[in-house]
């Protein structure tokens, strides 16, 4: 690979890096919102009217925006139905039952290794040995890590099983998103109508269950900055990335770095006091963390990544 590939790839490295770090932090940032007693539509609502609006104006100064075409309609409406709508109804009810920002980032941090699950007994997808072992070294640290926290009540269990909502939202997503990308679309038109069609999928749930008591108090700075973080930042440069990431150096390697974001909202959440986490809660985190690279590693790609 000549220099010049050498520094591009280095550039979109750095950016998934940014990426894992945003999403790491985006648990304690939507945490913070709900500790506030934010329902969680109205949150949601608010964040995705935000994105949408920062990342149309983004687009159409930049000339990055693009029509849909006819008969990619359904394609959008699909990845929007996964993520955002699906994927942070998972995220934001598994943060709010659970109050754990670590759990959560550890749950979703997995994403990669239950796709691979899926693809091994649904579509018969071969995994290496390797790739075997990682899977069920992934599900042990999760479990030690579940196990060790101590609250095994009912809520608890609840909201890990939401979370799975995100989980399933995010695998189709990614791969709705590198469809579309294949078929010309750039990241920035994809993730800008992402979060402009998110607004209708959210709106009915916000009128129907939240519209009606909504207060002028959820527009107060405290509020309101960290939703802004979230829609600028991790809605909008964060998915703009991971998108064209994906699109630039191919989704294996793009995932393998996904394990991170559950280390950065760990350290993250201990520094700022918003997560307790036991020894072994620590320990469990990172044998899942080594399980999900290992279910990932692929000697081919590995081998064509040095050429």
């Amino acid at each position: 690979m000549s220099e010049k590939g050498n520094g591009l790839s280095l550039v979109w490295y750095l950016g998934i890096l940014l990426t894992v770090f945003l999403w790491g932090m985006s648990f304690l940032w939507s945490d913070s919102v709900l500790d506030q007693g934010v329902p969680v539509f109205t949150f949601i609502f608010t964040r995705m009217i935000i994105a949408a609006s920062a990342l149309s104006l983004f687009s159409l100064l930049t000339g990055k925006f693009q029509r849909i075409r006819k008969g990619d309609l359904k394609w959008f409406a699909a990845m929007t139905a996964f993520e955002p709508f699906l994927y942070f109804l998972g995220e934001t009810f598994g943060l709010k039952i659970t109050g754990s920002p670590t759990l959560c980032s550890v749950i979703i941090a997995t994403i990669p290794v239950f796709s691979l699950i899926v693809g091994w007994i649904a579509f018969k997808e071969k995994l290496s040995p390797l790739n075997r072992t990682g899977i069920f070294v992934a599900v042990a640290g999760v479990i030690l890590f579940v196990l060790v926290g101590g609250s095994l009540h009912t809520n608890y269990l609840y909201g890990i099983a939401i979370l799975f909502l995100a989980v399933i939202g995010s695998t189709g997503y990614t791969a709705i998103c590198k469809k579309l990308a294949n078929k010309g679309y750039n990241a920035f038109a994809i993730v800008t109508w992402q979060f402009i069609l998110a607004i209708g999928y959210f709106l009915i749930p916000f009128l129907v269950f939240e519209a009606r008591t909504w207060t002028p108090a959820y527009l107060a700075w405290p509020v309101l900055k960290p939703i802004i973080m979230l829609a600028v930042l991790c809605s909008g440069v964060a998915f703009v990335i991971y998108a064209a990431c994906v699109d630039r150096i191919g989704m294996t390697r793009t995932t393998v770095f996904l394990p991170l974001v559950a280390i950065v909202s760990a350290v993250a959440s201990l520094i700022l006091g918003q997560d307790t986490l036991h020894t072994m809660q620590l320990v469990g985190i990172v044998v899942a963390m080594v399980g999900v690279v290992m279910a990932q590693y692929n000697k081919q790609t590995a081998k064509n990544n040095e050429t």
